[in-house]
């Protein structure tokens, strides 16, 4: 099902546990935001053609992030479970396509837990932490 949002409006809310669809965006733009230790982290932007709530629509998660739209026009396409089948079926390219994102996202936490764990980093956040930052 498509549907469209101004900007400033949410998609999906980081902690829904409700909404289990995954959207593929189709137009404009959106930002990631998370809120962890009383701050909100920009986590950066979602463009046409990306998919995202993939986590929440396969594992049952609550959603782990905010997505807003930050374009006048943005459209995504909404895909609850059965739907999403519906269209590996029909197009099985479609579940590369979300396995591929995932394998992505996979690398990239890897890679930030990596670089958490570098001696330096770990001194900096202890010492931020001690200062309250």
């Amino acid at each position: 099902m498509k549907k469209t949002f101004k900007k400033g409006n949410i998609i999906v809310r980081q902690g829904d546990n409700k909404n289990k669809n995954l959207y593929i965006l189709r137009k404009g733009r959106c930002s990631i935001t998370r809120s962890a230790n009383n701050s909100i982290l920009d986590c950066g932007k979602i463009y046409p053609g990306d998919i995202f709530g993939e986590l929440s629509m396969i594992l049952g998660l609550e959603r782990s992030a905010t997505i807003l739209a930050i374009d006048d026009e943005v459209e995504v396409e909404e895909l609850n479970k059965l739907s999403f089948l519906e269209i590996i079926k029909e197009d099985p390219e479609i579940a590369w396509t979300v396995l591929t994102k995932l394998a992505i996202k996979t690398q990239l936490l890897d890679e930030v837990r990596s670089e958490m764990m570098h001696p330096e980093v770990m001194r900096t956040i202890i010492e931020n932490k001690k200062k309250g930052l």
